[in-house]
């Protein structure tokens, strides 16, 4: 969001193998103990949680086009609000879900396949609602020909549709859409920081050794408890 405003800004690394999430620093942010968490220094104020970082980012620089306040077009405000919403409690917390039983419980030996054909299901339903409103918007972005707030909360979830073993080949709009995301360098620079992960987004995005690496390290850091 920032590099897409334009708009400088710093970043800090939390430290998972650290468990820094949970600290008491960090709790005073986000009691959820989970990331991102910004801290506002000018305007001494702290914001957690996704979809509120940034509504917060986009009312401190007004004018922009990315989301326009409730006084500027107020239908289009609460259309964009209404997708953060679905975004932080639909698509991220059920693609999140398909992940996790199958790229960590699965490679650790618990094979629930009623929970991935269920999640695997809904992920794949939530992607084809972002293929049918960028068919009816006409693209190249979710509402038109403007990127929006939408883009940015909804992108990184479902470049991620390979780590989420989600097969999107037979929705074309959203395979455009990534690939224009993938290829803007406000998107580019942003997938950057703090380091490029890129196994996430499967090919062409990544090559085979480092999907291979990022699947023996990223099931490595939970336990599951059997």
């Amino acid at each position: 969001m920032f590099e897409e405003l334009g708009q400088p800004y710093d970043w800090a690394l939390i430290d998972f193998e650290k468990n820094q999430q949970k600290s008491p620093e960090f709790l005073n942010i986000n009691p959820n103990g989970r990331i991102p968490a910004l801290i506002d220094r000018e305007a001494n104020v702290t914001v957690a949680e996704s979809g509120s970082i940034l509504e917060y980012v986009c009312d401190s620089f007004p004018g922009n086009t990315l989301f326009p306040s409730k006084s500027e077009d107020l239908q289009t405000h609460l259309l964009y609000k209404q997708w953060i919403y679905w975004q932080v409690s639909a698509q991220g917390p059920i693609m999140g879900q398909s992940m996790y039983f199958n790229r960590i419980a699965k490679t650790q030996g618990i094979d629930d396949k009623f929970s991935i054909q269920r999640f695997g299901r809904e992920a794949k339903r939530c992607l084809e609602m972002l293929d049918d409103q960028l068919k009816a918007s006409g693209g190249p972005f979710l509402f038109g020909k403007e990127v929006s707030v939408v883009d940015v909360a909804s992108f990184a979830y479902a470049a991620s549709a390979y780590w989420a073993c989600v097969d999107i080949s037979d929705l074309p709009h959203l395979n455009q859409w990534l690939t224009t995301l993938h290829e803007r360098e406000s998107f580019k620079t942003g997938l950057s920081i703090p380091f490029r992960r890129p196994a996430f987004f499967g090919p062409p995005w990544a090559t085979e050794e480092e999907i291979q690496a990022e699947i023996a390290a990223n099931s490595a850091q939970f336990t599951i408890k059997k």
